[in-house]
């Protein structure tokens, strides 16, 4: 009797660790799937994305206190190697040379833009347009298999 007991345990484990393995939580460590076309849009989703945050944060900027200070080239700066970042990937893709490494560099200069955002309290527009383009790098890193966490300034493989 005691080893039938023994057996059922064992066999009941087994099955709890097989349905834990492929719980969505597990899954979530593996890339999203993407065909090229499917990265394709999303790249331009970004693109456009980052154009249309860029012009409500220089609005939200000249509002400021801000406006004409240190900080605010310092914040232009960021904006713009975000956006160098992204051509940058952008070329890649069409060159077929797209990688990891770029979706980090792009995620790694959105950090810095994230914090900014999360510190001052510009317009609610250009903090829309931030929460939107986020949810793109978010998918992004998904698709390129990016473990992200916009806490922490660098991406890190999976």
């Amino acid at each position: 009797m005691w080893v039938h007991a023994r057996h059922v345990i064992a066999s009941t484990a087994l099955v709890v660790a097989g349905i834990a393995a492929n719980a969505p939580g597990a899954l979530a460590q593996e890339p999203t799937r993407l065909s090229d076309e499917q990265v394709e849009r999303l790249l331009e989703r970004i693109e456009k994305s980052a154009d249309k945050f860029r012009d409500s944060l220089d609005k939200a900027l000249d509002k400021s206190a801000l406006d004409h200070s240190k900080r605010e080239e310092e914040i232009n700066r960021y904006v713009k190697e975000f956006e160098d970042a992204t051509d940058r990937l952008e070329k890649h893709f069409d060159d077929d040379k797209a990688a990891s490494d770029d979706v980090r560099n792009v995620l790694t200069r959105a950090v810095r833009l994230d914090n900014l955002m999360s510190r001052y309290p510009f317009t609610d527009r250009a903090q829309g347009d931030w929460r939107l383009l986020r949810g793109d790098l978010d998918e992004l890193a998904r698709a390129y298999g990016v473990a992200w966490e916009w806490t922490v300034a660098t991406a890190m493989p999976r």
